[in-house]
């Protein structure tokens, strides 16, 4: 059934307008008629089964509250530098359809792809896009904030309960991830990952302090390593 991410809240039994950002996906993608269903999720992240009343303008009426929790119990920040080509879509995507709750787009001191701030602002706006479409394809009642940022060591670390640290030379002898998620009782947690050239020394030397991660009996590639960590922390919750 499809989902919807609203602005606003809504409440049971009442009428509401859609969304402009809504309408043009409603009636020339999905066709919709009256009485026809689908799923709003309103700005409280609250879910609810709607039934179209009228197709100009688009009007639904609220029929119930949806209460299944679909949202992992820790949140995960995922760190990565800009990935070539498509890359980066993918990372955002697979992510976000297995429960990443934020993206920081740091530089990392051998990032490929550099950009300028418009260039930053554009990509912002199509890598939001493809988040709330995954969001919406999975069910999430959340969509993952996304952001850019500078160089690894001007970020605070100290937010998060955990900090994970994917070092692929290190990478059989780091603990694995579940292991390191049983000795804490995390809330959230950040996952830092390197570009393609892998990370230099003085990156990995500002995460000594830090777990250093295993992720399998494999050095996997930068677009792969967190789609596995997180399908590997997603298992230990879920």
């Amino acid at each position: 059934m499809q989902r919807y991410f609203i602005e606003g809240t809504v409440s049971l039994n009442e009428s509401f307008v859609m969304d402009d950002a809504h309408i043009h996906h409603i009636k020339n993608v999905m066709r919709a008629k009256a009485d026809d269903e689908f799923n709003v999720v309103d700005s409280t992240g609250n879910a609810y089964l709607v039934r179209l009343t009228d197709i100009d303008p688009v009007t639904y009426e609220v029929i119930e509250k949806i209460n299944a929790e679909v949202e992992l119990p820790v949140n995960i920040t995922l760190y990565s530098p800009l990935l070539k080509g498509d890359k980066m879509d993918v990372v955002i995507q697979k992510s976000t359809e297995l429960g990443a709750h934020e993206f920081i787009l740091y530089k990392a001191d051998r990032s490929v792809v550099k950009l300028n701030s418009k260039k930053e602002e554009s990509r912002l706006v199509r890598y939001e896009k493809i988040a709330r479409e995954a969001s919406e394809q999975s069910r999430r009642t959340k969509i993952p904030a996304i952001s850019f940022a500078g160089a690894l060591k001007a970020m605070d670390f100290t937010q998060y309960d955990l900090v994970l640290f994917a070092y692929e030379d290190n990478n059989l002898t780091g603990r694995s991830i579940k292991d390191v998620l049983k000795a804490h009782n995390a809330a959230s947690v950040a996952v830092v990952f390197g570009p393609e050239g892998g990370f230099t020394e003085a990156e990995a030397e500002f995460f000594r302090p830090y777990e250093n991660v295993a992720l399998g009996r494999r050095i996997l590639r930068a677009e792969t390593a967190p789609l596995y960590a997180l399908s590997v922390i997603g298992s230990y919750y879920e």
